[in-house]
């Protein structure tokens, strides 16, 4: 792998020379080579991504070091100013509750557990609690759980300017999430894209005044799309092209409700029925298909390792179709697939494309009028994360961050979680690692699409 890796950068040196964009490389063009060299040596992008061809990879990586005028593309002065910008601990959530039950809490075997709480302080503000659940698959299995609260009052949350009452919601542990960043990161990303609404923020969590670390508060799905939306149904996507959760609204029928929830399973019917643009219209009368290949695209350009079922599906009152709410960040700058790579490269080839675990993503990357519908997609999104918005997004994560890992107490409880023992120095150079690996990538794609 590394005899691969150097033998494209020698190649890289050899043509700067050779095609007279420098007589020699400058000292900037050296350093932006070793940058090239290290991620590409971390995250195995010649074998991780099939499509980075040894010949079109050449070219991709001239890109990032020169454009056509010689000037630099990607510089130091280019990066994220990964600083502290003052920002304060937006968010406290606490509750006093039995000594028995916290053991609960903590334990590792996985079992999910109701939790009566004597006291609930939300940012100063005593609330009484309806209920306090253990959730999650997964991250009940870490000593710091996620919670699903509801209220019988709203709590006021902040995330920067905006504020958010809600009665419901999740208090998630992020103790699967390295740095606590990756959801960070691909949600305000979404935004950009439009391709996620719900309100999210990171907060301190306190059981019986011992600190629970660093978590994140997030508004429920099922509250955005049936409240504020006025969805009639809401359903979450299971393995298999199953339906792994339903949830209808309040004034819903249930006959409207079974005829919604057929459109989901036409979704999959169609499949077979039909191919290129009279498939694609076919989809495009029960799912915004745009949305849901950016989505598509979104999940390749951070190579997230797990999104089969980490999507809800909704119908939106506006368009009468199901339009989707992306869900479970924790997961990203996998080498492989959900299905591993192996699998997934006998549908992909050297598409840019990263899972075909569910049978309409197949489809999508399988059917040459679909795949170039999304190829479309992918290319808006690149245009939309444009170097600016990503070094804005790396900027503020790592300034919310900041004030959580500055305080010791806090930070001190990434012990029990996946990666462990975090501290600001790996965060920062974690963070700078994949914002350098994502310009690589979205530079190679944009170049690619061109061609």
């Amino acid at each position: 792998m590394k005899t691969f890796c150097l033998t494209i950068l020698i190649g890289v040196l050899l043509l700067i020379c050779a095609n007279g964009v420098q007589a020699q490389p400058t000292q900037t063009q050296l350093n932006q080579i070793e940058l090239i060299k290290r991620v590409v040596e971390k995250t195995q992008i010649s074998t991780s991504h099939k499509p980075l061809d040894f010949e079109n990879f050449q070219s991709s990586l001239l890109l990032v070091i020169s454009n056509s005028t010689g000037q630099s593309v990607q510089s130091n002065d280019d990066k994220p100013n990964l600083t502290d910008l003052g920002r304060k601990i937006e968010n406290r959530v606490s509750f006093t509750t039995s000594n028995s039950t916290y053991e609960k809490i903590q334990a590792t075997g996985g079992q999910k557990i109701r939790v009566k709480a004597t006291i609930l302080i939300i940012n100063g503000d005593t609330l009484e609690p309806e209920e306090i659940s253990t959730r999650g698959q997964t991250s009940l299995y870490y000593r710091r759980k996620s919670y699903n609260i509801s209220l019988k009052s709203e709590a006021l949350f902040r995330h920067g300017k905006r504020t958010e009452s809600l009665k419901k919601f999740f208090v998630i542990s992020l103790s699967m999430d390295k740095n606590y960043s990756s959801n960070r990161l691909a949600f305000e990303m979404m935004e950009t894209a439009q391709l996620f609404h719900l309100f999210y923020s990171y907060c301190e969590l306190r059981i019986n005044g011992q600190s629970e670390g660093i978590c994140m508060v997030t508004e429920r799905p099922e509250d955005w799309a049936l409240k504020k939306k006025n969805s009639p149904l809401l359903i979450r996507r299971g393995y298999n092209s199953s339906i792994k959760k339903i949830k209808t609204g309040t004034n819903n029928e249930s006959d409207k409700a079974k005829n919604y929830k057929s459109y989901f399973r036409q979704i999959y019917r169609s499949l077979n029925k039909y191919k290129g643009e009279e498939l694609y219209k076919t989809l495009s009368d029960w799912l915004d298909m745009k949305v849901y290949m950016k989505w598509l695209a979104f999940n390749f350009f951070v190579r997230n390792g797990d999104y089969t079922d980490e999507v809800y599906f909704f119908i939106d009152p506006g368009t009468n179709k199901f339009s989707i709410i992306p869900w479970d960040y924790d997961d990203l700058f996998s080498v492989a697939p959900h299905e591993g790579y192996a699998e997934s490269r006998k549908f992909l080839g050297d598409k840019l494309f990263f899972s075909t675990e569910d049978l309409l993503d197949k489809k999508i990357v399988t059917d040459p009028y679909l795949y170039k519908i999304y190829l479309i997609q992918l290319g808006e999104l690149m245009n939309q994360l444009s170097s600016d918005v990503l070094k804005r997004v790396f900027e503020n994560t790592y300034a919310e961050l900041y004030p959580y890992y500055s305080d010791n107490e806090i930070i001190s409880k990434s012990q029990y979680d996946l990666y462990k023992d975090d501290n600001l120095i790996k965060l920062k150079s974690d963070l700078l690692s994949v914002y350098e690996q994502l310009i690589i990538y979205r530079n190679y794609y944009l170049k690619y699409l061109i061609l």
